[in-house]
């Protein structure tokens, strides 16, 4: 065994695995066990896996970023499915890794009990995302750690993916095992992982996942939305839209761009002089606001109740309590949730039948550091997802998204005033139960074009 310091801040602590659960070590190192005295025959043999922190470990508190909440939750008296799952295949647990708190939308500026991780690409300083925001730092900034484990409900895999730049799983809605995961959206919740190379980012699909449900349909057009490249800087562009043309010309499969409005208007699911921006400004807004409330507050009244006064809540996840208390009624609950149904037939009867996938921009536009305060009229947002964002196909529609890092892009930095580099990530969506398709997709893609199979830990991803 090895232990191993923690720079980037990616863990909450390590541990050390045995049959009987989880110890923590008295350390502030990770230890790391050899890969020498493993079962090969398995098929995680030797892997070593990190875990966010809403995610249960047997005899181990589980915190979700709050020191009130793990007070309140206390040793956990069962390791959650999924990762259980994961152990009878061979997989070694090594830490449990940071997350925003309840993992709500959260920038690097409101964490309070506990700092937010450090983005390992370009000077440091970047933003990493969120709410699986330990997971992707410790897959991008360390390479003793083979996966990182996290959850994705409103983008929260895939914004750190695309940030961090490594490869990200959001699965199809219903294929995880979410026992032993606090919840957040009971419409929304799954749960991914992140890699660094598509070997083992394939490899962990398959063993992982139920096969129910899985689909054997392989790709058979590539779908780009018109227009969507359009707000990027011109450097993002290009890397993105040599990725697409590589796509097609290694796949053979025929490329088309698409308006999404002009579908739907003509799909007779919503009224015709209502775009499908509009009809869904709110929509994940006040299902994730709504279900999250609910989960929170139900912690909060149950803490005063055991230790008669309330806890420390973040002044972010305070605001969203606002917004739900003043503004969404049970009616519009309802009303988003009827959104959501309609928009995930118009997905699957009008965009992605007939084996459709569809590349997406994915992460920000311009680099954004972890100290910049977002304007008030913005926040709203980019924290709670108002308006409509590239996530939303896979969010509402229930659809796999595979983030891939594609490229990078040199930027001046504004702390060293060096040049440094900037991942570009892009994320492409299925139809629901085509992840393995899709993976083998970007294998391919990869592998045809001559492309890295996979990033680097540090600075920069390629």
């Amino acid at each position: 065994m090895r232990l191993y310091p923690d720079p980037y801040g990616a863990f909450m602590y390590g541990v050390m695995q045995s049959e009987d659960g989880f110890a923590r070590p008295h350390t502030e190192l990770i230890p790391v066990p050899s890969r020498l005295y493993t079962n090969s025959s398995l098929p995680l043999s030797s892997k070593r896996i990190a875990v966010k922190d809403i995610i249960d470990l047997r005899n181990l508190p589980t915190s979700a970023s709050s020191k009130a909440y793990a007070q309140y939750h206390g040793s956990s008296k069962s390791t959650a499915k999924a990762i259980q799952h994961l152990i009878s295949l061979g997989a070694v647990i090594i830490g449990k890794t940071k997350t925003t708190q309840f993992a709500n939308g959260e920038t690097a500026r409101d964490w309070i009990d506990f700092q937010c991780p450090f983005n390992p690409r370009a000077d440091g300083y970047l933003d990493p995302a969120g709410s699986s925001t330990g997971s992707a730092v410790a897959v991008a900034g360390y390479d003793w750690v083979d996966f990182a484990v996290g959850t994705d409900s409103c983008g929260s895999i895939i914004w750190p993916a695309a940030l961090q730049g490594v490869f990200g799983l959001r699965p199809t809605f219903g294929v995880s095992e979410l026992e032993g995961v606090m919840p957040y959206s009971s419409v929304m919740d799954t749960m991914g992982f992140f890699a660094r190379d598509i070997q083992n980012f394939q490899l962990l699909q398959e063993v992982w996942y139920d096969k129910k449900g899985q689909r054997r349909q392989k790709p058979s057009r590539i779908i780009v939305p018109s227009g969507v490249l359009d707000s990027l800087p011109s450097y993002k562009q290009s890397v993105m839209a040599k990725f697409i043309e590589d796509a097609k010309i290694s796949t053979g499969i025929p490329l088309a761009e698409i308006d999404i409005n002009e579908l739907w208007k003509s799909s007779g699911l919503a009224p015709r002089d209502i775009s499908y921006t509009e009809y869904l400004h709110s929509t994940v807004a006040h299902i994730q606001i709504h279900e999250s409330h609910i989960n929170e507050n139900t912690f909060y009244q149950k803490y005063n109740q055991k230790f008669g006064k309330y806890p420390y809540i973040n002044p972010m996840v305070l605001h969203k309590w606002e917004i739900q208390r003043q503004n969404i009624s049970m009616g519009d609950y309802q009303e988003a949730l009827q959104r959501m149904a309609v928009f995930k037939e118009f997905l699957r009867s009008h965009v992605f039948n007939g084996g459709a996938v569809m590349m997406l921009p994915a992460g920000s536009g311009e680099a954004t550091y972890r100290d910049e305060l977002i304007a008030p009229e913005s926040i709203d947002v980019y924290l709670q997802s108002f308006g409509f964002d590239n996530t939303f196909y896979s969010i509402l529609g229930g659809l796999p998204s595979v983030v891939v890092p594609v490229g990078q892009r040199p930027i001046t930095s504004k702390v060293t005033k060096e040049t440094v580099w900037e991942p570009v990530s892009m994320m492409i969506v299925g139809q629901a139960g085509t992840e393995a398709q899709i993976i083998d997709f970007v294998r391919k893609v990869l592998t045809k074009s001559g492309r890295p199979m996979g990033v680097l830990v540090g600075e920069k991803a390629f």
